[in-house]
């Protein structure tokens, strides 16, 4: 019936949360030289470590993954698919979906007609979605309308 719609990874995002990780971390480092204190640098020591950690991790799964130019997100006439935490949904399976508003991102409220292994609200963070909130939203909408009506029947 339809052609799959797929959206990429948001580069633009995974380069603004990585630079503002660094633009945090030269504030921090930069008043731990200001003290001077051994204290200081011990609680340095441990924030760079959790950095690093979290650094790693968003280099790996979403910056790397928008360089390549990976699916996020994709719909059928079946399910939709968020590659970003790896879910599969039916739209038979979804009782309504929601746009719910968030300062720097909007985040899809998909909510099920059962219980599922990730409960019964599923939320897709549009920020890691290459395209505009609105316009996901809305293809999403028009897919649930048509596909989800005709594998209920």
């Amino acid at each position: 019936m339809y052609e799959p719609t797929k959206y990429k990874y948001s580069l633009k995002f995974s380069i603004g949360t990585l630079a503002l990780m660094l633009l945090m971390m030269f504030i921090l480092l930069n008043n731990v030289m200001a003290t001077n204190n051994t204290v200081a640098w011990i609680i340095f020591g441990a924030f760079s470590a959790f950095f690093i950690s979290l650094f790693s991790l968003l280099i790996a799964k979403r910056l790397i993954p928008a360089i390549k130019g990976n699916i996020a997100l994709e719909l059928t006439d079946s399910t939709m698919i968020d590659y970003i935490r790896n879910i599969t949904v039916d739209w038979k399976d979804i009782k309504d979906i929601e746009f719910v508003r968030g300062r720097s991102a909007s985040t899809l409220q998909v909510n099920l007609k059962w219980e599922s292994d990730y409960g019964s609200r599923i939320a897709i963070p549009l920020r890691w979605v290459k395209g505009k909130d609105e316009e996901i939203y809305d293809t999403v909408m028009a897919y649930f309308e048509n596909c989800g009506e005709t594998t209920n029947q």
